[in-house]
């Protein structure tokens, strides 16, 4: 996606918007600004989404919730935010940016990443080059899986990069004694599985801390 989708609303003393844009290791961040109108102090959230779908859908909230509290809309950065197509090029080339963020921050090497990718090392180049993911379901798939993966490593490891590398290359004892990263070069399916074992152990944490 060339722009972020945005959203801004002014009331008579105040005003809001709202980004969705892509995180720069890897998935969607939604990003929130409250302030009022005649100053330039403001205040900035920052909320991970599980996928672009669930931002989407966020926004779409934010957009009745404004409405419903008499803000009027005086910019967009898109027309109407039903039926936005997640296979659209614009899309695409968002999660491709995203993804080669998250190969420079796992520090892996040409064949790696075509590895995850079930694609020829040659293909990476025209992504490195600005080409988009092609619209294939796996490939598509893959990366989800992947971003999706990098995000339960932040929340895990927060910004220690050398801490989700370590991780990546270490022997797991619930993996047959195969790195992670081993793993994900597998299979499709064990790239799959290693995504819901992360996404059930940040699940437990998180109630944990509750």
């Amino acid at each position: 996606m060339n722009e972020p989708l945005t959203l801004h609303w002014e009331s008579t003393g105040h005003y809001r918007s709202a980004m969705l844009m892509p995180d720069l290791f890897g998935g969607w961040v939604l990003v929130t600004t409250t302030g009022e109108r005649d100053r330039r102090a403001s205040r900035v959230r920052q909320q991970i989404m599980d996928s672009y779908e669930d931002g989407v859908a966020a926004l779409n909230r934010l957009r009745h919730r404004r409405r419903r509290e008499g803000y009027a809309l005086r910019a967009a950065s898109f027309t109407a935010l039903e039926g936005f197509d997640t296979h659209a090029e614009s899309v695409r080339a968002a999660e491709t940016y995203a993804l080669l963020r998250l190969f420079t921050a796992w520090d892996l090497g040409v064949e790696e990443q075509a590895a995850l990718l079930d694609l020829d090392p040659r293909a990476l180049d025209r992504l490195q080059d600005g080409q988009a993911l092609r619209d294939d379901a796996t490939l598509l798939a893959r990366a989800t899986h992947l971003l999706a993966i990098n995000k339960a490593l932040r929340l895990r490891f927060g910004a220690d990069a050398k801490l989700k590398c370590d991780w990546l290359r270490r022997p797991c004892p619930s993996l047959q004694g195969q790195t992670p990263l081993a793993a994900m070069q597998e299979s499709f399916q064990a790239l799959a599985g290693l995504r819901e074992r992360l996404g059930v152990e940040a699940d437990q944490a998180r109630g944990c801390q509750r």
